[in-house]
């Protein structure tokens, strides 16, 4: 008997090293660091400005297929 080999799921490893890695990286930096946006300036520890910026990154991954899948939809079912 052979035992079938489960396929390996490359994209949620890949996705838990650079988890790891932004966390890893995030830890090592506790500085407090001032930043702007548009016309507001902020001081904040470092390590929230990139858990910040790592989320916002997640949420357009996350978000941009899902806007463009819509798109792609509407252009199919309309008239």
């Amino acid at each position: 008997m052979q035992q079938e080999k489960k396929p390996v799921n490359w994209r949620a490893w890949l996705v838990g090293v650079l988890s790891a890695l932004v966390l890893i990286v995030a830890l090592q930096n506790s500085q407090e660091v001032s930043f702007e946006v548009l016309f507001a300036s902020f001081k904040a520890p470092l390590i929230v400005v990139i858990l910040l910026a790592a989320a916002i990154g997640a949420l357009i991954g996350y978000v941009a297929p899902l806007v463009r899948r819509h798109r792609r939809e509407e252009r199919r079912n309309s008239p």
